[in-house]
């Protein structure tokens, strides 16, 4: 982005567009699982095997070294299910909080007290 297209209202408004909605159309889920799995640092021949969990489907990495939710409509009950399989790591999609704040940061206190490093993208 160049200086004067700061300036731009309209311009600015599609860059912030992009960081809001940064998913794009016509992906798969397995697009986003192999994107991910990739930059967590697993190779592509990693195990990976899937799971219903409170309800979510979740891939499971390595044997539990990675969780990874690609649900667009999480939930307290799935976020306790996995939790309680303590996992290394858990990534779920942003986007699957739909904006309900408390719902994200309970899954941020509930892995936390599990020890689980727990991120969005």
């Amino acid at each position: 982005m160049d200086a004067e297209a700061a300036n731009n209202a309209n311009a600015l408004e599609k860059q912030l567009a992009l960081h809001v909605d940064h998913l794009r159309d016509g992906r798969t889920a397995s697009d986003f699982l192999y994107e991910i799995l990739l930059k967590s640092g697993f190779p592509l021949t990693a195990s990976v095997e899937k799971l219903s969990l409170g309800g979510l489907d979740v891939f499971v990495v390595a044997g539990g070294a990675l969780f990874i939710c690609l649900e667009r409509k999480l939930t307290l009950e799935g976020i306790k299910a996995m939790a309680d399989k303590k996992p290394e790591r858990v990534v779920c999609l942003d986007e699957g909080f739909a904006g309900n704040d408390q719902l994200k940061t309970n899954a941020v206190q509930t892995f936390k007290s599990k020890n689980v490093v727990f991120r969005t993208v």
